[in-house]
């Protein structure tokens, strides 16, 4: 131990005595918790004989001071110390002086707090963590404890903390963290800490995807944070033993592998300019399963819409993946999944949640429908494994495209506005045909049977021209019984089957695709084009000038195509007979004139071209007009033959 020398000096006169006359003892302190969760042993050393005296604060009193004894004549003194009866503040600081409130002073020491006696009350607080702007303040209550008092502030020029009863009232005061401790006034061994940050004055604090989250053991669940300024970091998390978290950019993933907890994580931005509160909860796993309304949804480019998630009651849904985010975009709101198409396919989305148990639903994403509608020869098809079928597309704009296909079931190709189908394996499915400017219709498609059949469906003619009120007969061969499919423009031309036969009558000019099918699915497509009967005695006047407006493209039939197509001829841009019906001809022709014009050679016809084709139409209507009458010329030549040679074929029999 330590002495203190105390000289007294006696002058007299000429002698001067020196007195070395008391020395006093530093008295050493030492507390023990005796481990009942109240009583604390207090061991003092120091001068002998003389008395102790015990400096502490008192809840609700502040300090205070009481004699507890005196030392032994070796100067020892040792004493057991009720906390509640002295109302001890845990955590405060003692120390004690010997030798009355003069003596000497001994070392200061921290009051232990007990926890091993199980009859503790426990403290449960509304909050355990706070994040408030300077000026800012909260209230944070109790319950289960009674009477609360303040233990402990880390840093009161972060923030005043006041209790009164079971309230706990925070005012911040400066940009920083501090911890609270509160203590229950009935059992002053139970105490909770409360931590507090204040961020920047007159910022937002972030914003989280969830801020109540209850997660399982093994799931790692990732939150969306947005706000601040910088880089996100953890500020503090008191339980993370419980809760784990780890942050890359703006998420934060939580993870444990506990059964049960909880944890209050402040998360700031950099220099905590922003800072915000996640609470999270360990629960127990759900059972239930994760599903979809609508289950599989589509959309078109640009456009967005909505999918309800249920299942897994008590958890928070997450996206887990999104296999093609390019072609959709998905963002989650609590159990509303919003889908917006970004360019034309599909992904696989894959939901969670938080008490374990996932869902996956395909998101189908086509165009939008700015142009015409789209249709084809046949919305079914029934056909066998190792059979190809054939089905023709029409209206919309090209190019075509097929969305979903069918690579189990069946295999798809596409030339042009044919769409040729190959049953790969036994089962049912749909795809999507869809157009470049116009929507997309469903095709359905039903693979049965083993085996290839051989028997394909044959016509003895593909392409027929006609006049109007001419009818002719094809054969057909094949398996199984025939029958017309669909006829697109009846008007044009009607057919009849006939055993193996199918008759084909001209109504009027024009084009027509009629779809003959046999009994086992397989389809053929026959183009019709019919003319009118037109007198080689009385030739029909030279019609007037018409003006290109619609965009004309391979697959479309019409008078303008046959307008067209008579303009190309005369301009030496196309050798094939003008029929009405804009096939590969008529886009190689178009492709001539676009070049010939300093155009993009496309092939189709757009504002340009029709701009193009409707000045040759207006200015040189003489020119045009000359090359339309020598066209129709020619076409009443050949059907003047068509008649010799049927006259010659009536002689015949």
């Amino acid at each position: 131990m330590n002495y203190k020398k105390i000289v007294i000096l006696f002058v007299s006169g000429f002698l001067f005595m020196p007195v070395f006359a008391v020395y006093a003892a530093t008295p050493a302190l030492s507390l023990t918790n005796n481990g009942d969760g109240n009583n604390v042993q207090l061991v003092v050393n120091g001068d002998p004989s003389v008395s102790v005296i015990l400096y502490y604060t008192k809840v609700g009193a502040g300090a205070q001071i009481s004699s507890v004894g005196n030392t032994s004549s070796g100067g020892y003194f040792s004493t057991a110390i009720s906390t509640s009866s002295y109302q001890i503040v845990p955590s405060s600081s003692v120390y004690v002086t010997t030798n009355g409130i003069s003596g000497p002073s001994s070392n200061s020491v921290i009051w232990p707090i007990s926890t091993s006696n199980s009859s503790l009350t426990t403290i449960s607080l509304s909050q355990t963590g706070v994040v408030l702007s300077a000026g800012q303040s909260a209230t944070i209550t109790s319950t289960g404890a009674g009477s609360l008092y303040l233990s402990n502030n880390s840093n009161p020029q972060i923030a005043n903390v006041n209790v009164n009863g079971s309230a706990v009232t925070i005012l911040a005061n400066a940009n920083g963290s501090t911890v609270s401790t509160v203590c229950s006034t009935s059992n002053t061994s139970s105490c909770a800490s409360i931590y507090v940050t204040v961020q920047n004055a007159g910022v937002q604090a972030l914003t989280f995807g969830q801020n109540n989250v209850t997660i399982v053991s093994g799931q790692n669940v990732p939150i969306s944070v947005s706000g601040g300024t910088g880089v996100y970091m953890v500020q503090n998390n008191p339980n993370s033993s419980i809760v784990q978290t780890s942050i890359s950019g703006s998420t934060i993933t939580l993870s444990t592998t506990a059964s049960s907890g909880f944890s209050s994580i402040t998360v700031c931005s950099t220099n905590m300019s922003s800072c915000g509160i996640i609470n999270v909860t360990v629960g127990t796993a759900s059972s239930s399963i994760i599903s979809f309304n609508p289950s599989n949804p589509t959309v078109s480019v640009g456009l967005g819409t909505t999918v309800t998630i249920s299942g897994s009651s008590g958890g928070v849904y997450y996206i887990s993946s999104n296999s093609n985010p390019s072609i959709a975009q998905v963002t989650l709101s609590s159990s509303t999944l919003t889908v917006v198409g970004n360019t034309i396919g599909s992904s696989v989305v894959t939901v969670c949640s938080s008490l374990g148990g996932c869902g996956s639903l395909t998101i189908t994403v086509n165009y939008v429908a700015s142009g015409g509608t789209i249709s084809l020869s046949q919305s079914s098809l029934t056909l066998l494994t190792g059979q190809t079928l054939s089905v023709v597309i029409s209206g919309g704009a090209s190019p075509y495209s097929i969305i979903n296909p069918l690579q189990n079931i069946a295999q798809t190709s596409l030339n042009g506005n044919i769409l040729a189908v190959y049953g790969a394996s036994v089962g049912s499915d749909s795809l999507n045909v869809c157009s470049a400017e116009g929507g997309c219709v469903s095709l359905s498609v039903l693979v049965n049977g083993s085996g290839v059949n051989n028997s394909q469906l044959v016509l003895s003619q593909n392409n027929l021209s006609l006049t109007s009120g001419q009818n002719t007969t094809i054969s057909i061969s094949g398996n199984g019984s025939y029958y017309i499919s669909s006829n697109l423009n009846s008007s044009v031309a009607s057919a009849q089957i006939n055993g193996s036969s199918a008759v084909i009558t001209a109504i009027t000019a024009g084009t027509d695709t009629i779809s003959i099918c046999q009994s086992n699915g397989q389809c053929v497509n026959l183009l019709v084009t019919v003319s009118a009967v037109v007198s080689p005695f009385n030739p029909p006047a030279t019609p007037p000038a018409t003006t290109f407006s619609r965009y004309l493209f391979s697959g479309v039939n019409g008078e303008d195509v046959l307008q067209l197509q008579k303009i190309l001829s005369a301009k030496g841009f196309l050798s094939a007979t003008p029929n009405g019906h804009y096939g590969p001809a008529t886009v190689a022709g178009v492709k001539k004139l676009q070049k010939a014009n300093g155009l993009s050679q496309l092939g189709t016809v757009g504002p340009s071209t029709r701009s193009i084709l409707n000045q040759i139409l207006n200015s040189t209507p003489n020119a045009s007009s000359a090359a339309i009458r020598e066209q129709q010329m020619a076409t009443i030549q050949q059907q003047i033959q068509q008649l010799m040679a049927q006259i010659a074929q009536i002689q015949g029999q």
